[in-house]
Order: structure tokens, then sequence, then C-alpha cells
């Protein structure tokens, strides 16, 4: 995942240049949204996999600003 992916999974369109303040609320957003323990058993491998994403990799593609 590269930078631009990172900011287009927290919903930024592409080449795009939001502001630090943007992604950390967007991540934020994202993080809430994809949370497992917000999903029925059946749905959380899926949400896990997702939150893993955001959680994880989004920090480590746009580290300068975490």
């Amino acid at each position: 995942m590269q930078g631009d992916e990172a900011r287009l999974l927290l919903g930024f369109p592409p080449n795009s240049r939001p502001s630090p303040s943007q992604i950390k609320a967007a991540y934020r957003k994202k993080v809430w949204e994809w949370h497992p323990d917000l999903f029925p058993v059946h749905e959380k491998h899926s949400a896990e996999s997702k939150f893993k994403l955001v959680s994880i990799d989004v920090p480590l593609k746009l580290s300068p600003v975490f």
C-alpha cells in the first residue's frame, strides 16, 4: 500500500493532499467504522481484515502525520 492508497482507504480522492488534521480525523472515523466488535459474528472476519488495514497499514504509509 502506498500513500495514495492509504488516502483512498480513508475516503480522500486520488492525488489529494489532505492536511494532517484531516487525515487524523478520517483515520479515527474509519477505525471506528470497521472495529470488529461492532459487527455480528458472521461479519467479524471481514471487518477485522479491514480494521487491520486501516489501523496498521495506514499509519505506516502516512507516518509523518502519525
